[in-house]
């Protein structure tokens, strides 16, 4: 449980004040004039005070939602009815989700009927609320595909309404969801996605967290030292806008990187500085994380007696939280830790423990499967019963649908002219549409030929160029080598040694220089082997003595054309060398990773960082247009995170099948 720091008006007190002294205004007017004169506003503050008081006061949260369903229901207010449910159900979702989910489903069901007839952006602001919690509440009750499919609804209509926190949010919690499935590639794009807006929205605290996460999931993925660069992301973060869940999180993570990386003391270290935040909640789920981590430390150190004692105290934390797996996983440790120091009896006896709950948990899975097998069994019985009363009721209605069917031809003639006409207007705007796509279509193809023209020109030219170097100017430096050569053997005794064997090791060094170049200008390596080995060999041809450039390549360059490989080639190849040259780093990290159609490239420095202004404007000389220009001709996004003297982080984002 975390402290509290202070209690002061904070601006959320001061906006449920606000609302609060609204609802009073609209109720002594009701009360005077006898009547529900201004329902909307009143259901509308009525579900705000709601969501104000949610986890504040219980009491009032529920009070308020049900109050402005009631008022909505004896009104038949249909919008209010679908605000008030989705409410009610958001104030239910952690503390009762089954019965949140009947309050969420009700909204929903109703709210996708309105949305056909109401597409105003209110409406669907209610509905992306509303349908993305009861996805929430599905993946709460472990119907995880539910929840992902729900949300995949809900984020083009965020994108509609220009939300960006809110769409910022969805890919957090994605994030997140993904990182618990161990869907580990997905989880990384989400996160990345929602660190970017909420950097766009100079939103620091919610940046800490998606980073932190992003730290969590380079750790699944095995990738410690972009682990490691995160965390000091996180941590820089956190000096500037401070605050103990973030600082307690962010510890969580550096833990186990030292635990990853062989340094048990360091974890240990660090533990202690934040096992106060948690020593009072023995019953929580980050308690028993520390317990574990203690634990595993003290087991590396090879203090068997501290590792158990921390184990069984993980042990108590598993059984308050009602947590067979984790039940399972101490008893494990405990078995192991016993064995080691010769317990041999005692490691027998959480071995036979463990294997109970480990036999338990796979008997409930078994059940699982069995019930969803069976609820899949009984759906379909259940629309067969219902398609069999439809018949029935088909039969018994036919006639009256015939009397009712000459009434309607009547009506439906007085509308044929109206109908005529508004589908005519109707297909005039379709029209105008489609020949504004045609065009805007038309520019980015001329656009897109026109990067490609200037490229293929800029690629063309620089092999012409490589060719001529190595084959031509190469060549004849070569010949000059060997003549120096031949004459620094029939020289006379009195020849200028000295002078003769230093333009030997400058031609020689000239050289190795052309070499370098030509190789650079185009690539033999790519062409023949694709953008990995290219890459690798840039890499380590860039690496000396006073710089290293590691790569981490994750995915394949499989099914990329040759062009957008090259091209991607060029970009991390300007990023290195701005890094080196323009920022004085001594180390630089690349990073590329291939999800299906998504590709990520980042390149991280510790260098000097770069000024805000030429990271906004891309102002700084040929360098950043050039890459910009590249970037745009894959039809990716380009994003610089720069600190001075801090280093500079750049991503890009492409989708292949765009470019």
């Amino acid at each position: 449980m975390f402290p509290l720091w202070g209690v002061c008006q904070t601006p959320s007190m001061t906006f449920r004040d606000s609302l609060e002294r609204s609802l009073q205004k609209i109720r002594n007017l009701d009360k005077e004039q006898g009547t529900q004169g201004n329902m909307p506003e009143k259901v509308k503050i009525l579900c705000l005070l709601s969501k104000e008081y949610d986890g504040i006061d219980s009491a009032k949260t529920f009070d308020f939602a049900m109050e402005a369903l009631k008022i909505s229901e004896n009104n038949s207010y249909d919008r209010g009815i679908i605000a008030a449910n989705f409410t009610m159900g958001r104030a239910l979702m952690y503390i009762a989700p089954k019965e949140a989910l009947r309050y969420l489903k009700s909204g929903s069901d109703l709210a996708d009927l309105a949305i056909q007839d109401d597409a105003s952006s209110s409406l669907a602001e209610i509905w992306a609320n509303g349908t993305y919690n009861l996805g929430l509440t599905y993946g709460y009750l472990g119907q995880h595909n539910k929840e992902l499919e729900l949300t995949d609804k809900v984020i083009p209509v965020v994108k509609k309404l220009e939300d960006r926190l809110f769409l910022a949010n969805i890919y957090a919690n994605l994030g997140v969801k993904h990182i618990n499935l161990q869907n580990l590639e997905s989880a990384y794009t989400n996160l990345k996605q929602a660190r970017h807006i909420y950097r766009t929205l100079n939103d620091p605290k919610e940046t800490t967290f998606s980073v932190i996460q992003l730290a969590m999931v380079y750790e699944s993925m095995d990738s410690l030292n972009r682990m490691h660069s995160t965390l000091k992301e996180a941590k820089t973060l956190l000096k500037k806008y401070p605050n103990t869940f973030d600082r307690f999180s962010c510890s969580l993570q550096e833990s186990q990187y030292f635990l990853r990386t062989g340094q048990p003391q360091k974890t240990i270290n660090l533990l202690d500085t934040v096992l106060h935040l948690v020593e009072n909640d023995l019953g929580s789920v980050p308690y028993g994380m520390i317990m574990q981590r203690y634990a595993k430390a003290y087991a590396d150190l090879g203090d068997f007696k501290s590792a158990i004692s921390f184990t069984r105290k993980y042990i108590e934390n598993a059984k308050k939280l009602d947590s067979d797996l984790s039940l399972y996983q101490g008893l494990y440790k405990l078995s192991e830790y016993h064995a080691n120091l010769g317990n041999y009896k005692d490691a027998y006896t959480a071995s036979e423990e463990a294997s109970e709950i480990y036999d338990r948990l796979e008997t409930a899975k078994t059940l699982e499967k069995l019930e969803e097998l069976g609820m899949k069994y009984r759906t379909v019985e259940n629309e067969n019963e219902i398609l069999a009363l439809k018949v029935i009721n088909e039969e018994k209605k036919s006639q009256a649908y015939f009397l009712g069917a000459l009434a309607s031809v009547l009506a439906l003639i007085l509308f044929i002219g109206f109908y005529a006409y508004d589908r005519k207007l109707r297909q005039a705007r379709k029209k105008e549409r489609k020949r504004e796509a045609e065009v805007s279509l038309l520019k980015q193809e001329q656009q897109n030929k026109i990067f490609s023209a200037m490229i293929d020109g800029q690629e063309k030219e620089r092999k012409r160029l490589a060719i001529d170097l190595h084959d031509g100017l190469g060549g004849r430096l070569s010949g000059i080598s060997l003549n120096l050569s031949k004459l620094d053997k029939d020289r006379p005794a009195d020849y200028p040694k000295k002078q003769l064997q230093k333009a030997m090791k400058d031609l020689d060094d000239s050289l190795s220089e052309l070499r370098a170049i030509a190789r650079n200008m185009m690539p033999e390596t790519l062409v023949k082997y694709g953008l990995q080995a290219a890459l690798k060999d840039y890499c380590s041809s860039m690496t000396r003595k006073d710089t290293k450039v590691t790569l981490q390549f994750y995915g394949t360059d499989k099914g990329i054309d040759l062009r957008q490989q090259v091209t991607m080639y060029r970009v991390i190849q300007e990023l290195i060398n701005n890094a080196l040259k323009h920022a004085n780093a001594s180390e630089v990290l690349v990073q590329y990773m291939r999800d299906k159609n998504q590709v990520d490239i980042t390149v991280e420095d510790n260098g000097i960082g770069m000024q805000k202004k030429t990271q906004e404007s891309g102002n700084s000389g040929m360098g950043l247009h050039n890459l910009r220009t590249r970037v745009a001709y894959l039809n990716g996004e380009l994003d610089f995170h720069s600190e001075e003297n801090e280093g500079t982080t750049v991503n890009v984002h492409i989708t292949i099948d765009a470019a």
